[in-house]
């Protein structure tokens, strides 16, 4: 037989093929799908004949190699149907009698491969088998086939159903041939809305029809719409930055349109959202286009400025700065909002807990719903700390889990949104001795005077400190100091008559703190206002005498309105009662308040509070108070004014704390010192050395004096008059030393110098913020203890056993999603503790078993503050929804050396699904029994036994 060219250029094609196949065999270890040889003869599909040319031959085929038929069309694999002869571009068409794996990496092994020899002869008169995988490209589904070699030639393997559609076509079942490549698809599509939808007669948790509302998004798509099927698909894709959300496929006929509701979305707010499609035509293994990529629509909380700008990225702004922040959702708020309220009528609407870091708020909760405007005020805190930028954070959770299950909001937390906090030029002012007065302005004067006198006046920030001068000798001193900033008051008052220890007062509820003041050692302490506002006041072991150092920002530039901005009195001079008069107290004296009144009550003043915004254990605002430089809070201030009280805490090593409440008025007891008589012994050199003495023992001397030139000449001067003039050694140079610290510290933080880093960076290393109480020297910026004392600070006596006072809050709900801490960790306050060999011991209640190894360390937050953090604990949502175990106690307890234990204290973690726990223990909800310890565990031990029996009687 003649053989033309065109079967003579397929032979060569053929040998080419054959010899590149016998190149590589596939490994046992090698993924076929990877691996497979293609096969791309266009001839193997049933509707090809042998033509003239003769048959396909498939004798190069490798036995146990993998191999992929590719026809280039839809049908690319072998028919599970008989093929009679002459089919398949071949004589002899070899068929697969089995069916082809369904799941993707799926493996059918030993599949019977058959062949009909001879017209009308068996369908399988020769057969073999052969293992098949199923794969996928992408969006491409095809098999590999692990062959045998065939034992005649002009047969094949036989792959496809339809006609050869080449490269530009596709085979479409629809109408049983080729058409053309894709359907119509040529724009990208639309995402549009959030549509709002209506259900009448839906039921809330009273019972109460209403209509329920519910959002949507649609993504809308430019094919053409059909009367009839003609096999176009069209498959849909909603993605989030997230991942996918949802998919739907469209056949031709359908509305160029696919609806996603709300439910799609739950965890996935704060998200763009988008759609994309693809098109091919209904086969078996389609052939798909390219994805066709819509618009982004952004679903979740966008927050404003005042000015109605976005709020985008991080965020600067400087100590003290008021930002107003919009909250507004980027869709409707919709009715799954109230399914949980059991409020009717239904009215959509979410509350959420703002949580908070170096940032004052002017409220914890807000609530957003459609049509309102829902804004908190935040604040950055301001902190004389030496750092000049820190970064402050505020985000938003849902305040009610119930609330927001089965809601888009359902396990939301929004990202944290960053705050740049930058310092602000501080300004420093000081009245100690009899009294001696360096002002914001840098004038120096001496105020001699007996009564209550304005010491800072700033009206438009409602700020005043008033300080109370009592006689002294032959002069008179400070000896109590009260500020007021908004509805917060606070103050020390060592004024005689007193009782044995000097005394703090305050008129605010202390739950919610808005200002506290902390104590260095028992004769420094600092009082801290909510803008930052700070007040150093050093006591003196005897009554009637303290000095005051005041550090702020924002001054007003008003001058002569109070002690601190007098510019009237020349340098040095001296001014006597009439000419101070000016500075009197002429309104409210603080230090007439009694304890309850409510005058300086000002709905209009009432300031943000310092601390972040927590939930406590029963839910309702809690706060949990940053304190600068590792310090114990004496007492602390809220941002309200309806629950007076005073207290006293002694902060000393050999002391215990103690909280004291008393009406100041009620204490009259005599003088517990005298005041030292003046002392004409006391010449102006030995005044001058006790005082240079106290200078150069601080470790910042060098620092302020030597290297930054500070003049302290009038400061010392007023520090050698009060020690003449006083007859006492120590106070006087001890003050003067304090004065010196905090006046170096304002100057550097406040200086344009370009060695302003550097010399941060020497200050902070130098000072030992907590004066290293009593039991300690500051070496290097690091407490030294002496023999007998521990803890940074030097506070705690060796061999002291801690005291927990109470847990923060003895129980945890594994369900409370707004925990940010989860129950990962229990909180203490606590007393007598060293931070740096502090540990916890974890026990089971039940059995005693330690369960945490005593020399686990544990984390100290402040001093008082500790944190346990917990072991894995046999409780979780998985056990409590098969009943195994609904709550699960421990008992805590301390140690500052691993071998000497505090008391101890229970804390339960529960599922508050089933229970409800208290300190006291567990309530059933759906009964009134109390379940404690073992009891809990063998009730619901029993209860899913219960629940197995029943199981198998069903």
């Amino acid at each position: 037989m003649k053989m033309t060219t065109n079967c003579f250029l397929g032979s060569i094609f053929s040998l080419v093929f054959v010899a590149a196949v016998l190149v590589r065999r596939s490994s046992s270890s090698e993924d076929p799908c990877v691996t497979a040889l293609q096969i791309g003869d266009s001839k193997r599909t049933i509707t090809e004949d042998p033509g003239t040319c003769g048959g396909l031959c498939d004798n190069y085929i490798l036995n146990g190699s993998w191999y992929r038929l590719d026809v280039s069309n839809s049908g690319a694999r072998m028919p599970e149907s008989c093929v009679p002869v002459w089919h398949c571009g071949t004589y002899i068409p070899i068929w697969l009698n089995g069916a082809h794996p369904t799941e993707t990496n799926q493996v059918s092994t030993n599949v019977r491969a058959c062949a009909q020899l001879k017209f009308n002869g068996d369908c399988c008169e020769w057969y073999g088998n052969i293992n098949v995988k199923r794969c996928v490209d992408g969006t491409v589904t095809y098999f590999a086939y692990q062959l045998i070699k065939p034992p005649y030639c002009d047969m094949a393997y036989c792959a496809g159903s339809g006609p050869n559609c080449g490269n530009s076509g596709s085979w479409n079942d629809a109408i049983q041939n080729c058409t053309t490549l894709y359907p119509d698809l040529d724009q990208n599509p639309t995402l549009i809305g959030p549509y709002i939808s209506q259900t009448a007669n839906t039921r809330d948790s009273s019972g109460k029809a209403f209509t329920a509302t519910s959002f949507s998004l649609k993504c809308r798509l430019n094919y053409v719409q059909r009367q009839t099927d003609d096999g176009a698909r069209y498959d849909v894709v909603f993605d989030t930055t997230g991942g996918v959300v949802y998919t739907k496929t469209l056949k031709s006929t359908d509305i160029p349109e696919v609806e996603m509701s709300e439910s799609y979305l739950v965890g996935h707010v704060d998200q763009n959202v988008s759609c994309r499609a693809t098109a091919y035509w209904q086969s078996a293994f389609p052939k798909r286009s390219e994805y066709k990529q819509s618009n982004s629509v952004y679903i979740g909380i966008k927050l404003y400025y005042a000015n109605g700008a976005e709020i985008i990225g991080s965020l600067s702004f400087q100590e003290g700065d008021k930002v107003t922040v919009t909250v507004q959702p980027s869709f409707p708020i919709t009715t799954p909002a109230c399914l949980n309220q059991g409020v009717t009528p239904c009215s959509p609407s979410y509350t959420f807990r703002v949580y908070t870091h170096q940032l004052y708020l002017s409220n914890c909760t807000i609530s957003v719903s459609n049509g309102s405007i829902a804004s908190f005020v935040f604040s950055p805190i301001a902190n004389l700390d030496l750092i000049p930028q820190r970064i402050g954070t505020f985000r938003l959770i849902p305040d009610n889990t119930a609330q927001a299950q089965g809601s888009i909001f359902n396990g939301y937390r929004s990202a944290n949104t960053l705050v740049s906090i930058t310092e602000r030029d501080w300004s420093h002012c000081s009245s100690s001795g009899d009294p001696h007065v360096s002002t914001f302005y840098g004038a120096y004067y001496h105020i001699y005077g007996v009564g209550q006198y304005v010491l800072v006046s700033i009206p438009s920030r409602k700020i005043e400190v008033q300080v109370s001068q009592t006689p002294c000798g032959t002069v008179s001193c400070n000896c109590g100091v009260i500020a007021r900033e908004g509805n917060n008051i606070i103050g020390i008052n060592n004024c005689p008559p007193l009782s044995s220890a000097t005394f703090t007062r305050y008129l605010t509820d202390v739950n919610n703190p808005g200002g506290y003041i902390y104590s260095s050692n028992s004769n420094y302490k600092t009082i801290v206002l909510p803008s930052g506002m700070r007040i150093s006041v050093y006591v003196a072991n005897y009554v009637g005498y303290i000095g005051v150092d005041v550090d702020m920002y924002g001054l007003d530039g008003t001058v002569n309105r109070d002690i601190c901005s007098n510019s009237l009195t020349s340098l040095g001079a001296e001014c006597v009662s009439t000419q101070c008069d000016r500075y009197k107290v002429h309104g409210t004296n603080f230090f007439n308040i009694e304890q309850g009144t409510q005058s300086l009550c000002d709905a209009n003043a009432l300031l943000v509070p310092q601390c972040d915004c927590r939930p406590t254990s029963g839910g309702t605002v809690g706060s949990t108070c940053p304190m600068p430089d590792g310090n114990v809070p004496l007492l602390t201030l809220s941002n309200t004014c309806n629950l007076p009280l005073s207290a006293r805490r002694k902060r000393s090593p050999a002391d215990v704390d103690s909280v004291t409440a008393a009406t100041p008025s009620a204490v009259t007891p005599p003088r517990n010192v005298a005041l030292p008589a003046s002392s004409s012994n006391i010449g102006s050199d030995q005044a001058r050395d006790a005082c240079n003495r106290a200078m150069m023992a601080s470790n910042v001397y060098d620092l302020c004096i030597n290297q930054l030139r500070m003049n302290i000449s009038l400061d010392m001067q007023s520090c050698m008059l009060d020690v003449q003039i006083l007859g006492d050694l120590v106070m006087p140079p001890s003050l003067l030393a304090k004065q010196m610290e905090n006046r170096c510290k304002t100057e550097i933080i406040s200086s344009a110098s370009a060695a302003k880093d550097s010399n941060i960076q020497i200050y902070d290393n130098k000072y030992c913020s907590t004066g290293c109480s009593t039991g300690g020297n500051c070496v290097q910026g690091t407490c030294q203890c002496i023999s007998g004392y521990q803890s940074s600070d030097c506070s705690v006596l060796k061999g002291a056993v801690p005291t927990i006072i109470n847990l923060q809050a003895p129980v945890c709900d594994i369900r409370d999603t707004t925990n940010p801490d989860g129950c990962n960790a229990v909180f203490i306050s606590a007393r007598n503790v060293s931070d740096n060999t502090l540990a916890c011991k974890i026990t089971e209640t039940t059995s005693g078993k330690v369960l945490q190894n005593p020399a686990g360390r544990s984390a100290l937050a402040t001093l008082g503050r500790v944190t346990c953090p917990l072991p894995a604990l046999p409780i979780s949502l998985q056990l409590s929804r098969d009943y195994s175990l609904l709550s699960y106690s421990i008992n805590v307890s301390l140690s500052n050396d691993g071998s000497a234990y505090s008391n101890s204290m229970k804390f339960t973690v529960y599922d508050g699904l089933y229970m409800i726990c208290d300190a006291r223990g567990c309530v059933n909800r759906s009964g009134s029994t109390r379940l404690d310890g073992a009891n809990n565990v063998a009730l619901t031990l029993l209860f899913a036994t219960f629940i197995l029996v029943l199981q198998k009687l069903v």
